[in-house]
């Protein structure tokens, strides 16, 4: 999956909580979460995500303390795969590209390809492009008419998907403190 979106200066930028290195993961931690999300929607808990292995990078200045990753994710069922996600790229779009033996689905805002490993033509269906804020507001006032939150929407739920996000920072945390550990001459 690659998700790359270009926040230039500006008001979604400049709010403290997403510019202060004191707050863990800035704008990755906050909109890297809704990508985790509909990855671990996609695949399931059979195939619940369970190890990382990422790279992250700050590419702008103003969108502190990262605002890139790249990483390989392993699903407990063994399958691995990776996403890219960048808040500080100038390049733009976002879409999602799940390929298995039975074939694969490229998303491409409102443009979702099927396609079977056969040859067969491809078939595409258009959607109305969306965010996803709309139907997450939707759900929600719905769960307050019903006396019930919707399943995705539990806290249980959005604390897996910043277990995730947290774990490609972590990973990359700890390789970066054994590396200086080890560069000012220490054994492993």
């Amino acid at each position: 999956m690659v998700a790359l979106c270009d926040f230039a200066k500006g008001s979604a930028t400049e709010t403290p909580w997403r510019k202060t290195p004191e707050y863990q993961g800035g704008f990755l931690l906050d909109g890297g979460v809704h990508f985790i999300a509909g990855i671990r929607y996609m695949l399931g808990e059979e195939a619940a995500i369970v190890r990382a292995s990422a790279y992250t990078s700050q590419l702008q200045k103003h969108l502190p303390p990262v605002d890139t990753v790249h990483a390989t994710l392993k699903c407990k069922t063994g399958v691995s795969g990776i996403i890219d996600i960048s808040f500080g790229t100038t390049a733009t779009g976002g879409e999602w590209v799940v390929s298995c033996e039975n074939g694969s689905v490229h998303v491409d805002r409102g443009k979702v390809t099927t396609t079977k490993p056969d040859g067969g033509e491809p078939e595409v269906k258009e959607f109305e492009d969306s965010n996803g804020v709309k139907e997450e507001v939707q759900a929600w006032a719905e769960g307050i008419v019903a006396g019930k939150q919707h399943q995705r929407q539990i806290p249980e739920e959005a604390l897996k998907d910043l277990d995730v996000v947290s774990l490609t920072f972590y990973v990359v945390d700890y390789i970066d403190a054994n590396l200086h550990f080890l560069a000012r001459g220490h054994a492993s």
